[in-house]
Order: structure tokens, then C-alpha cells, then sequence
């Protein structure tokens, strides 16, 4: 049987690393991401930090060898114990899974196991319902009062805040 599986980037090769960059800048996910591309540099920056895993962790989500998006916490603070969580889906096959439940679902147990995290964010753009519904599925609580509003494309954008405790 077919399962989901994560697996860090510092163990995916360069082509794989370079994919997730194509994917990002992709018209599937760039709508749903405070910046509107990524730039090779910047890129580079983020790979580096997930590599080193101090203070960012980032795992490409698999269906067995089919490589499908990307799960990942761009920050957290281990003094604090909290960071932030995001996920995005590039193959949208294998619905039948549940691939960004799964994902969530590890990279919450490695947050709060390995990382000794007891909570995360999640900062979504108010126009993406979908993200809405499955953050709320998945536990997690809106903030409104840590609401922000960022730019993108030109245009002013909220973004809300949702929390869950590990």
C-alpha cells in the first residue's frame, strides 16, 4: 500500500532542490504566498538555513517515490518554543492519502518530539479558503487580534493568524 512520507531537504538531491523553487514560482502556489516569486538568491538562502536546520526545517512530501509538495516550519525558536508551519501541494494526486494531512500531521509530531516546540502559527491569506478549512481541521485556532496586512501584487492583502498548541 502506498503511504506518505516526508524527507528533509538536506537529504533530497540538487534537482529535487531546484524543483521546489520551480514549484513555488509555479501559478498552482504562488496565489497563496505572501511573495509573489522567489528569486534564485533568495532561494539559496532559505535551502541553506532548512539544510542546516537550527533555526528552519523543510521536508518534501513523497506518495512512495512521487514527489508532491513541500511541508515546512520557516521558523522556530526553541526558547520560546513555538515557530511556524506551512505546506503546499504542487501534485495534486493521491487526494485519496490525505497527503497535507499527513504532513501536517509529522511535521507536528517532529515539532513537538525533536524540536520540543508546544506551539505553532500559521499565517494564511484571507482570500484562501481552502487553507482556512484545513487549518481549522487540523486544530488550529484564529488570532484575529495578530491579524497583519502584507502586499502582494501590487495590492494590499490580510493575513490571518491561526495558532495550535503541540
Amino acid at each position: 500500500m502506498m503511504k506518505i512520507c516526508l524527507v528533509n531537504v538536506s537529504d533530497v538531491d540538487e534537482a529535487m532542490r531546484s524543483r521546489l523553487r520551480v514549484w513555488r514560482n509555479s501559478e498552482k502556489i504562488t496565489p497563496f504566498f505572501l511573495l509573489d516569486q522567489v528569486t534564485e538568491e533568495q532561494h539559496r538562502a532559505w535551502l541553506e538555513r532548512n539544510v542546516r536546520g537550527e533555526d528552519a526545517r523543510a521536508c518534501v512530501i513523497y506518495a512512495d517515490q512521487v514527489p508532491l509538495g513541500l511541508v515546512y516550519l520557516p521558523w522556530f525558536d526553541r526558547n520560546t518554543r513555538c515557530g511556524e508551519i506551512g505546506i503546499y501541494l504542487y501534485d495534486r494526486a493521491f487526494r485519496e492519502l490525505r497527503p497535507a494531512s499527513a504532513a501536517y500531521a509529522g511535521m507536528m509530531e517532529l515539532a513537538a518530539g525533536e524540536l520540543g516546540l508546544e506551539r505553532l502559527y500559521a499565517r494564511i491569506l484571507e482570500d484562501n479558503a481552502a487553507s482556512v478549512r484545513f487549518h481549522e481541521r487540523m486544530g488550529f485556532a484564529r488570532v484575529p487580534e495578530k491579524d497583519e496586512v502584507c502586499e502582494k501584487s501590487g495590492e494590499r492583502k490580510r493575513v490571518l493568524m491561526y495558532v495550535k498548541a503541540l
